[in-house]
């Protein structure tokens, strides 16, 4: 067994979800008061928007003191798929935010009313969209460098905050233009955004909780090849996701070797995957004599 740092890692993802979680409360509260005082129907749902990216923060910082809990009886290979339920719950949150953006754009149709538009609105939105560029930002580089698959799709998620705001500020370019429809036009475009949005962050946990293979068995039959003593390799297979990936193969060597010397290979053989692709959590070898599957 392969173990990484999973407190560093742990620790790291709980910082960050800290972080924005503190930031959407901040600006999620800004947005609803001056939404309120103004009669910005979409600055009020943006608030709103806003304080669910709060509750996937505080979501977030729940599972991940299961998600990098070390192997146990109950979960042998690791609870890092708690991290890929929570990421699809993400990709169903902003189906259904889409959704509702369409519903309500709909609505904007009929009602044929703009909001009173001030300089506080102004204010309130360019300070949202520089905490959302930010916060999408800082999660992207943080996810990737920590390998985990819910800061991505968080950070995702708060790409879609951009949109919806840049949408808001259309609105309110549309209400001082004396031209309301344009706020449903704008709330359309980012439905179909958002929606293209959650059906690839659905697709990428899908892949993971289908245990899609994630590493092509050519790369890692290259890898084992050069480790002396292999003969062949064959029957690869790996399943996981960008954080935690698990490999498993049959390596061929010579029967005549003892068991000792058959064991070190198997160990410069992980050794050798875990040095290539730092990915890699778990690797089981199982060998063969050589000299048998020849026979065969």
């Amino acid at each position: 067994m392969v173990n990484g740092p999973r407190d560093a890692v742990r620790d790291g993802v709980r910082r960050v979800l800290l972080v924005t979680w503190l930031l959407n409360l901040a600006v999620s509260g800004a947005k609803i008061a001056v939404g309120f005082l103004s009669g910005s129907l979409s600055m009020v749902a943006d608030g709103y928007h806003s304080l669910l990216d709060g509750a996937n923060n505080v979501v977030g910082l729940v599972l991940t003191a299961f998600a990098y809990a070390p192997p146990d009886r109950g979960h042998p290979y690791g609870h890092r798929k708690f991290e890929n339920a929570a990421t699809l719950a993400i990709g169903v949150g902003l189906l259904a935010l889409a959704f509702n953006l369409v519903s309500t754009a709909f609505s904007r149709l009929a009602e044929h009313r703009a909001p009173t538009i001030t300089r506080l609105n102004w204010v309130v939105m360019g300070v949202t969209l520089a905490v959302n560029v930010f916060v999408t930002w800082y999660e992207t580089r943080e996810g990737q460098r920590l390998g985990s698959q819910y800061l991505i799709a968080d950070a995702a998620h708060t790409r879609s905050d951009v949109y919806v705001s840049l949408g808001v500020v259309a609105s309110f370019l549309g209400a001082q233009a004396r031209l309301p429809w344009t706020d449903a036009l704008v709330a359309i475009v980012i439905a179909g955004t958002i929606g293209y949005l959650a059906l690839g962050i659905l697709a990428r946990s899908f892949h993971v909780l289908t245990d899609r293979a994630v590493l092509p068995p050519e790369v890692i039959e290259a890898v084992v090849l050069r480790v002396p003593g292999v003969r062949a390799c064959r029957d690869i297979r790996s399943r996981g996701g960008p954080g935690a990936v698990y490999v498993d193969l049959v390596a061929d060597v010579d029967g005549d070797v003892s068991l000792r010397a058959a064991h070190a290979v198997a160990d410069a053989i992980e050794a050798a995957l875990v040095a290539a692709h730092v990915e890699i959590v778990d690797v089981v070898v199982h060998l063969e004599p050589a000299a048998a599957v020849e026979a065969v």
